[in-house]
């Protein structure tokens, strides 16, 4: 947790510093496509999946969600690297994932709270782009930094079981086509950490805490300003 927190406060510093530069603005919106354990349908303890208990162990069992998401970028203007085409960039993104369709049916059948997952990744990296034309270009990134995954309550009205919040470092790569100098199209693979899955101590419903490997694909429509 300390690791996290100082990695944090170094990319805000930096974040910071890069606004007395010429920076560009942009917001994007775009589906998440969940990978491995965190797509894969939770066998529960002894395959029995229990509403209102932390019974999913290391699978989240979730379906293709959204994000919306902000970026600044820095490219160097007035200086020698200027039309290199590289950038810093610091972003960060809110992820939403519902359950899947059968998990979900199996909660309104008990019509008790289903939970779902929220990740915020928060990452520094570097860009390059190229223009052929005022019309199209293309470019790719990289970036490292961490991971916020909040997983919301589950259970009954009276009951419920809520989780703690987890930090873990991630990294992202992407790629994709620039339109018109304002418009970016692009696919990302995110590794945003083995998190570990927790009932938080205030919670009424006693549970432990499994690891959970996410890994997503995001799709994003980028607007800049």
């Amino acid at each position: 947790m300390k690791k996290i927190t100082v990695l944090l406060t170094a990319l805000l510093c930096l974040s910071f510093a890069s606004f007395g530069q010429k920076a560009g603005l942009s917001f994007q919106i775009g589906g998440i496509l969940p990978m491995g354990a965190f797509g894969d349908q939770p066998t529960g303890v002894a395959g029995v999946i229990v509403p209102g208990t932390n019974s999913f162990v290391k699978n989240g069992g979730a379906m293709f969600g959204a994000s919306l998401g902000l970026k600044y970028t820095y490219t160097f203007q007035n200086t020698k690297m200027e039309n290199s085409g590289l950038g810093i960039f610091i972003a960060a993104d809110g992820m939403w994932n519902a359950l899947n369709k059968d998990l979900r049916d199996k909660y309104d059948a008990l019509s008790c709270t289903k939970p779902m997952y929220v990740n915020v990744p928060i990452m520094l990296g570097v860009n390059y782009t190229t223009q052929f034309s005022d019309v199209f270009g293309i470019w790719a990134e990289a970036g490292l930094g961490a991971d916020l995954l909040f997983k919301t309550p589950e259970g009954y009205e009276n009951l419920l079981t809520r989780y703690k919040m987890s930090p873990e470092f991630a990294f992202q790569a992407g790629a994709g086509i620039i339109l018109a100098r304002t418009v970016t199209l692009g696919a990302h693979y995110y590794w945003l950490g083995s998190h570990n899955v927790a009932v938080s101590s205030n919670s009424d419903v006693p549970g432990g805490s499994y690891p959970m490997n996410i890994n997503v694909w995001a799709f994003k429509l980028g607007f800049h300003f």
